[in-house]
């Protein structure tokens, strides 16, 4: 079964000091890429969402994790809550919260 992707997560994203990013299927979009309010978004859906889609955010930030592979599944487990909590940090609203798994 697939988990579903997608939160309430919007942060300064795509170069504004404003919440210009939100997550939609677990990949930001940029807020200002849309022709008139509440349209359809342009631009975006490249970047793994860094609140529910970590795993592929942590891949995309294209961290060099150096050992063998089960040192480096440490460290990405490790690495992944403080994505999490910066993601969180810098959120203008609160994320919907990752089920635990």
């Amino acid at each position: 079964m697939a988990k579903e992707l997608g939160c309430n997560y919007e942060a300064p994203t795509f170069g504004a000091r404003y919440p210009d990013g939100t997550c939609i299927d677990g990949y930001m979009w940029d807020l200002d890429s849309c022709d008139e309010p509440g349209g359809p978004l342009f631009s975006g859906g490249d970047i793994p969402c860094p609140f529910c889609n970590t795993d592929a955010h942590i891949e995309w930030m294209d961290k060099r994790l150096s050992g063998n592979s089960r040192q480096r599944r440490t460290a990405r487990r490790a690495l992944a809550p403080k994505v999490r909590a910066w993601a969180e940090a810098r959120s203008s609203f609160d994320p919907i919260p990752k089920e635990p798994q």
